[in-house]
């Protein structure tokens, strides 16, 4: 099933229309959906797709001159294939055709990583032949850092040459929901949580009716899913062990530099390095209050894991481990179960931001700019004991509207207790505060108690519970 994409689409059909040839880089971590976005632009159209891989780097040149030679009814291509880049380019620019002719190539990293002054060739060959010719030139990576290095540096060959530079982010749950059409509402929530927004991992696992199916789907699958985390560095990386350590003690809530250099037994000066290789990779992101403007050297900088599987993986796969070697798969299961309540806290946090900024202001009352997690000191407690956290605050500074959110996945429904530590802990936000307007919201699992829906009547409080959520999203 193919669901949403629907700009990268359109950015690809008005390439597609255009006069004259087009270059295209898209690029996103594994499992993200190019290959299968790439699949469906092709359909009806005149193309050859070739995935790359770390073979030897004239052999699949030869290879995908062949296909090349069947498509474009080139006698030479077709039998011999090419026996460098730019006899292939130039039998490509021969071809005349009304009608154009789409290249993709898949993993285009692996080609460079064989050979090294590829991006050069290219670059030549784009501007003798191909540039001239009626092609659309489409190339793939998962490796973040080689894309963004070939096609975004400004010293890079291809620089300025594409017409088009796509990034493939996470799908919003809105469609991922819709991958997995026999689970109910919770479950599809539950999935979301661990699996984020990586459609690779939906397709295998929509037909089973129920979270505990899908649990006992990972453990079966055993070491695919736990290696995960050293094939994704594994684009990008030759040695793991350290960014892996890193990266679990971030999603362990480790999320000071301090802190975690503390942990892992390094220097903070030589932490920047695995710090900022994990960000350029999209693997974590800088983190700071919502109201704060960003600095490069601020003390309130927070680090987050962008991945949710990974977080899965550092928090439940990695407790699991040794059930699953004793072939204990009932238990090992159980204690997952129990481990995904544990993220799922967090998690609901983060998707009720994501719900938050899809909504219109017919959901909620002002236009929202920007949302994000806030967190600071109250002056008038001990030290020590005075560092609050709100899990959501949204805002617009034009209209300085704000609004504050507390969220609770917990099998109790939230009463008026946590409405009224939320309204306590907004007046310690510093934004706006003498001509803001303030609105306050309560996310819960299971609802709310009959006082607090008697308070949310008289104060205007937004309440959203999952059916509530449900309803919104259909």
């Amino acid at each position: 099933m193919f669901v949403d994409r629907n700009q990268e689409l359109d950015l690809l059909a008005d390439g597609y229309r255009k006069k004259g040839s087009v270059l295209v880089a898209i690029y996103g971590t594994r499992r993200i959906g190019k290959s299968t976005l790439i699949n469906k632009f092709l359909e009806g159209k005149k193309h050859v797709y070739y995935l790359a891989t770390t073979d030897n780097g004239r052999e699949q040149l030869r290879h995908l001159a062949l296909n090349i030679g069947s498509v474009i009814d080139d006698n030479i291509l077709r039998n011999f294939g090419a026996t460098d880049w730019l006899m292939l380019f130039s039998s490509i620019c021969a071809h005349k055709s009304k009608e154009k002719l789409i290249i993709v190539i898949d993993e285009f990293p692996y080609l460079v990583r064989d050979n090294p002054a590829l991006s050069s060739i290219f670059q030549a060959g784009w501007d003798q032949y191909l540039n001239e010719s009626n092609v659309m030139l489409v190339l793939l990576g998962s490796s973040i850092s080689m894309m963004r290095s070939e096609f975004l540096n400004y010293s890079a060959p291809l620089y300025g040459r594409t017409n088009i530079v796509m990034k493939i982010g996470p799908l919003p749950f809105e469609y991922t929901s819709r991958l997995l059409p026999k689970l109910e509402f919770i479950d599809k929530l539950y999935t979301y949580f661990i699996f984020g927004g990586v459609p690779t991992y939906y397709m295998q696992i929509n037909s089973y009716k129920s979270l505990d199916k899908i649990l006992e789907f990972i453990v079966r699958s055993g070491e695919t899913f736990y290696s995960e985390t050293s094939l994704l560095l594994s684009e990008e990386v030759r040695k793991d062990n350290r960014f892996i350590e890193i990266l679990t003690l971030i999603a362990e809530g480790i999320n000071k530099l301090s802190e975690v250099a503390s942990k892992a037994h390094i220097q903070q000066s030589n932490l920047y390095y695995y710090i900022r290789v994990l960000e350029e990779i999209d693997m974590i992101a800088k983190e700071f209050p919502i109201t704060e403007i960003p600095k490069e050297r601020s003390k309130k900088v927070s680090y987050i894991i962008k991945n949710p599987f990974i977080k899965f993986w550092a928090i439940v796969m990695r407790r699991i481990t040794r059930s699953i070697d004793q072939n204990k798969p009932d238990m090992a299961v159980k204690e997952m179960r129990r481990l995904v309540e544990i993220i799922s806290q967090k998690r609901f946090e983060e998707f009720s931001k994501e719900f938050i900024l899809s909504q219109t202001i017919k959901t909620i009352p002002f236009e929202i700019e920007k949302a994000g997690r806030w967190w600071g000191r109250d002056t008038s407690r001990k030290r020590g004991m005075n560092e609050e956290e709100i899990d959501v605050v949204a805002l617009n500074n034009n209209t300085k509207n704000i609004l504050f959110a507390e969220c609770k996945w917990s099998s109790n429904k939230v009463g008026s207790s946590i409405y009224n530590n939320l309204k306590r802990k907004a007046k310690i936000v510093e934004w706006h505060n003498n001509d803001r307007k303030e609105y306050f919201a309560l996310f819960s699992k299971v609802g709310f108690t009959e006082e607090m829906k008697k308070i949310a009547e008289q104060d205007n409080v937004l309440l959203f519970d999952l059916k509530t959520i449900k309803n919104i999203m259909k």
